[in-house]
């Protein structure tokens, strides 16, 4: 009970997690992208969570192969469910490097 509790939980936070990025991309894209730092910033209740989103996308993700791998009554919904989890959990990762790169590269090159 106490495991599928924190599932739910899980899931719950990767869907806001990837909502919270989803958005202010999708109205980047309708508005010819978004032209200055203003815009930008719909973006940070993502960065800020991304420790926490991480988490949860991951545990998410291990779930969802587990589920299918089971072939669950539900196990149709998880292979999709596994994709987006996955190119989320890559894109947290790229932007960490990224941020990692910048930072180390200004620093020295500065």
């Amino acid at each position: 009970m106490l495991r599928k509790l924190g599932l739910g939980i899980a899931y719950f936070i990767a869907v806001v997690y990837i909502m919270l990025i989803v958005w202010p991309a999708v109205y980047c894209l309708q508005h010819a992208g978004c032209k200055g730092p203003g815009e930008l910033d719909a973006f940070m209740p993502a960065f800020m969570l991304t420790p926490i989103g991480i988490v949860a996308t991951g545990f998410s993700l291990h779930n969802a192969i587990r589920s299918m791998r089971k072939r669950q009554a539900w196990s149709w919904l998880f292979g999709p469910l596994a994709v987006v989890f996955s190119i989320v959990l890559l894109g947290a990762a790229s932007l960490i490097v990224m941020i990692i790169y910048y930072t180390v590269f200004h620093r020295f090159h500065s």
